[in-house]
């Protein structure tokens, strides 16, 4: 199995290593990891980092998501270097993780065995610094294994526990998973996500926006729901919002006679100035000329 190569980099080390047990499902290594900065190619298979000790402040952009993650990873906190995606990294701070290799064949293997049906290649998506109690589980089941010395057992247990995780993770961090009816929504959040989204967006549209709200709201990753705003409005999450409050401005301006400064703040933006530039760059006019037209 394809692996970064993790514990020889400078400052880190190898603790303990499932090399040479023979597991067939999954591959594990205990690491020591130092501060450090770069971009990991992808190499055909997910990782799952689980925080050992010690927490590490982290920066990630996963490249066709395009979105900054930055995130405290504490202990018993996941993160995930994606299988299929260049992923570049800014860690500060020195912990022990855990590192599990998954096999992409085997993912793509158990997601078609959840829903009965081909679905290709699954991308997992996991969010930077996510909680898990079943995944934390199954992670310190493999750490114990590791820690101890190989027996007779050990092997079939441990490719017990990779199957475990194999479902799990199909189930709650890819989008065939996610989609209660494994409707085709493989790539980003599932359909309900989105409109669930969209509601929100409507019905707080005054109110301060930020994606990982949205996303948590929604129960995906900010980066699904990044991806899935793209592929289908064009635009990011904050240019849709914008548009939405455009709209809600449009329809105040039409439909009221409150004063502009008192339109920008129902529509959510923080001043009459900001309102004026916005809706000028989306219009051609000021929202003044705009109501006046309207009369």
């Amino acid at each position: 199995m394809r692996m970064h190569d993790i514990g020889s980099w400078p400052r880190n080390a190898t603790l303990a290593s499932s090399d040479g047990r023979g597991w067939a499902n999954i591959q594990a290594a205990l690491l020591a990891v130092d501060a450090w900065s770069g971009e990991l190619a992808p190499i055909g298979n997910p990782c799952l980092g689980y925080c050992v000790n010690q927490p590490a402040r982290i920066r990630r952009r996963v490249s066709g998501g395009g979105a900054i993650e930055t995130a405290t990873l504490r202990p018993r906190q996941f993160h995930l270097i994606p299988a299929l995606e260049a992923s570049e990294w800014h860690r500060h701070g020195r912990s022990e993780m855990l590192t599990l290799y998954l096999r992409q064949e085997m993912l793509d293997a158990a997601a078609a065995r959840a829903c009965s049906a081909h679905v290709g290649r699954v991308e997992l998506d996991v969010p930077l610094g996510v909680h898990d109690p079943l995944l934390e589980q199954l992670a310190l089941a493999v750490l114990d294994i590791l820690r101890h010395p190989e027996d007779a057992g050990s092997r079939f247990y441990a490719d017990e526990l990779a199957h475990a995780a194999y479902a799990h993770v199909v189930r709650g961090y890819t989008a065939v998973g996610r989609s209660s009816t494994f409707d085709g929504e493989r790539d980003g959040a599932p359909e309900r996500a989105l409109r669930r989204v969209c509601e929100l967006i409507v019905d707080r549209i005054a109110e301060e926006l930020p994606l990982d709200a949205l996303a948590r709201e929604a129960g995906v990753s900010p980066r699904s729901l990044s991806r899935a705003f793209n592929r289908r409005f064009g635009m990011s999450v904050h240019q849709y919002i914008v548009s939405r409050r455009v709209l809600k401005a449009k329809d105040l301006l039409a439909s009221t006679d409150l004063p502009i400064v008192e339109v920008a703040l129902e529509a959510g933006f923080s001043s009459q100035s900001h309102l004026s530039a916005v809706f000028r760059k989306q219009t051609g006019v000021t929202p003044s000329l705009f109501r006046s037209a309207r009369t």
